[in-house]
């Protein structure tokens, strides 16, 4: 059963809390772009599963039929509380294994390049896990039904939403058992005495019993990010960075073993006398600063509406992809991840956003008329275009004028 799906307005709502209850207690842990930048990648990670249809079903459809497994009974509840245990158990060797394999860090290296902890910091997951369906396939072989296995799955994912907060301390006896917001946040440092402790997505207990549990320190506070920070807003670079610079090196290092044991070594590892193509050395982390281009009001407040309403358009997608052929929907997609890429122009202040924007807003009315959505949505986003285009002139124009008198 997909869950994710229909927990997103919960999520959203959750979300708005948060912002409501540290407004109130003057602890405001959002700031507008990280958040938008975050929303961004959870959406395009939820669209590329349109592109990529059913990888997972498909490879426990062969197994099934290859090997003509006896499925368990679906309507045991010890069938799914063992699942959901076990599959618990093979999330925290994944995430592990995501930190410790160089190849597998740069699939989940962007739920990690947020300098805030926020419930939209749960959303930021990337677009290219294309190892995650190996960690399915022993419940496919011990016989688990599809089913039971995407359910516990989807449960999961969504335990781990709440325990992206700074607003929740510790609980006492559950943070010996159950991943918490206070041992999370340290999954989430970028103190060296933090990085790479607490994998675990429901259970604790995992990283006590394999010696990669950290505490949270009264005397250390815990800061937010990676050791070497992606600086950008960026989603899609957000998703491919460290595989660009992976590229590199493995291009520019010598011999096979090597460029093989680049792939699977640790992040950072090199063989002796060769440089990498970060030139950030890893344990001069600065943990004093974020990322935090300063841009006009107008483009803060005016790239949150065209977000908002962009989301507004991913969730119609989403929804709405049953209804339409697979073509078009790759053609939304890709138009929905161009958009959230002039997104983030916008945020970094870059000289071509009103440009951008103004081509994002052209080509999003053929978009709608072979989309088909819903009509009250469809209705706003051509106002939205007719209005937003004179403005942005008008603004671009006004800009100018006032460059030339100075």
């Amino acid at each position: 059963m997909e869950l994710i799906l229909y927990a997103i307005p919960f999520f959203f709502l959750l979300i708005f809390l948060e912002i409501a209850y540290g407004l109130a207690r003057r602890n405001n842990t959002y700031r507008i772009n990280d958040s938008i930048n975050s929303i961004s990648m959870g959406s395009l990670s939820r669209l590329q599963g349109l592109v990529i249809l059913g990888f997972s079903g498909t490879v426990y459809e062969l197994i099934v039929s290859e090997y003509q497994l006896t499925q368990l009974a679906e309507d045991n509840i010890w069938i799914w509380i063992v699942c959901f245990v076990l599959y618990d158990f093979a999330y925290y060797w994944k995430h592990r294994l995501g930190h410790e394999v160089a190849l597998f860090w740069g699939s989940h290296v962007a739920h990690h390049q947020s300098e805030d902890f926020n419930l939209s910091t749960a959303l930021r997951q990337t677009s290219i896990d294309f190892h995650g369906f190996l960690f399915y396939l022993p419940f496919f072989i011990l016989g688990f039904p599809a089913e039971i296995l995407f359910t516990v799955v989807s449960l999961n994912l969504i335990y781990q939403f709440w325990v992206h907060t700074e607003h929740i301390p510790k609980l006492g006896l559950l943070e010996w058992i159950f991943v918490t917001p206070s041992n999370h946040r340290v999954h989430h440092a970028r103190n060296k005495i933090y990085v790479d402790r607490n994998y675990g997505g429901v259970f604790i207990i995992w990283d006590r019993l394999f010696g990669s549990f950290q505490e949270e320190l009264d005397n250390e506070r815990v800061v937010f990010g990676l050791r070497k920070p992606l600086n950008s807003w960026n989603p899609l670079w957000a998703n491919i960075h460290v595989y660009w610079r992976l590229l590199q090196d493995f291009i520019g290092i010598p011999g096979l073993i090597n460029k093989f044991k680049l792939l699977v070594k640790p992040p950072g590892w090199r063989v002796a006398g060769s440089e990498s193509s970060c030139k950030l050395a890893r344990n001069n982390a600065d943990l004093t600063t974020r990322f935090d281009p300063k841009i006009s009001s107008f483009s803060r407040n005016y790239c949150l509406m065209q977000f908002i309403l962009t989301v507004a358009l991913s969730l119609a997608v989403l929804l709405g992809a049953p209804t339409l052929s697979y073509g078009l929907v790759n053609a939304a997609v890709l138009y929905l991840c161009f958009s959230y890429y002039v997104h983030g122009a916008w945020l970094e202040g870059k000289l071509n956003a009103q440009l951008l924007e103004i081509l994002r807003l052209v080509f999003l009315i053929p978009y709608l008329l072979l989309l088909d959505l819903n009509a009250t949505l469809t209705l706003l986003l051509f106002a939205n275009t007719v209005i937003a285009i004179p403005v942005l002139l008008f603004s671009g124009k006004k800009q100018a004028n006032s460059l030339a008198a100075s």
